[in-house]
């Protein structure tokens, strides 16, 4: 699908009720309890981000914002702002997953599996999704591999018993025996994301299980998935610790030399000493403890 949209983002107003679901839509369930907060935050603030629609022959089908536009119409609003898209059926579905998988509430296995849809059914590279959704090609292939891990370990990352860091850690012993031996004793030792891999590198090698030599590549995936990891990390640290209802910005930018670290605070600016020191805690706090 070419990248470039056919319209220019603009913002349009239009009756709710000419807005249709998209029968494509990637999302999983929309449950009351996040409908109901959504609306009340949409009846006190209105919709802050348009809904994003393609113009099709059947009328405006929704590609992004379904649960915004469910909202609304709990509320009682009569039209709503949307962008308008012009796209092929196909091309109404990629967009539609890359929108989707870049929402912050998106478990992990929810992101694998949106991955895996470009893949096969758009015959989209790793790099060419990393691109479509502003990652690393290593951090979409390993988001990927999540889908290998044993089904007690995609349990735990459903249900938020374990993260993201320790299922990736754990996945580098391949052999799903390995893994739940591992993953029971995380449990029991409870340890963090660097304990893991240091687990993994015990256990790889008590059973033998030799790395190859790294290539110049391996190890550029291997300092990518580092960085990846600093940044979903901040990302966040940072959303819980500032507060302000908008996600933060990080990119990490890792040289030769130095490594800079550039922290963008979406929204109105409202930079004060308590926000400034809230940002400065947080990046202590996260380099300083080993992660969960």
């Amino acid at each position: 699908m070419d990248n470039q949209p056919i319209l220019e983002d603009r913002i349009f107003e239009l009756e709710i009720n000419l807005l249709q679901a998209n029968p494509l839509q990637p999302r999983g369930l929309i449950t009351p309890e996040s409908l109901a907060e959504l609306a009340e935050s949409i009846r006190e603030h209105g919709i802050l981000e348009p809904i994003v629609v393609a113009k099709t022959p059947a009328g405006y089908q929704i590609i992004a914002g379904e649960r915004r536009w469910r909202a609304a119409r709990l509320v009682g609003m009569s039209k709503v702002p949307v962008v308008i898209k012009e796209t092929s059926p196909q091309g109404m579905l990629e967009m539609a997953i890359v929108e989707n998988v870049q929402r912050i509430d998106l478990n992990p296995l929810e992101r694998a599996q949106a991955y895996k849809r470009l893949m096969d059914e758009f015959n989209l590279t790793n790099s060419e999704i990393a691109q479509r959704v502003a990652k690393s090609p290593s951090y979409i292939s390993n988001t990927i591999r999540l889908l290998t891990l044993p089904d007690a370990l995609k349990d735990a990352l459903m249900s938020g018993a374990t993260t993201e860091g320790h299922a990736r850690a754990l996945s580098g012993l391949d052999d799903p025996h390995l893994i739940i031996e591992g993953y029971k004793e995380v449990l029991r030792r409870n340890l963090s994301v660097r304990g893991v891999e240091e687990l993994v590198r015990r256990m790889r090698a008590k059973h033998n299980i030799i790395p190859k030599k790294g290539t110049v590549q391996q190890n550029m995936r291997i300092i990518n998935e580092e960085i990846d990891r600093i940044e979903e990390g901040l990302t966040q640290a940072l959303s819980t610790s500032v507060g302000n209802g908008k996600t933060p910005r990080i990119k990490y930018i890792l040289t030769g030399t130095n490594a800079r670290l550039e922290i963008r605070l979406e929204g109105a600016p409202d930079i004060t000493n308590e926000t400034i020191e809230k940002v400065y805690r947080a990046i202590r706090e996260f380099f300083n403890t080993p992660q969960p």
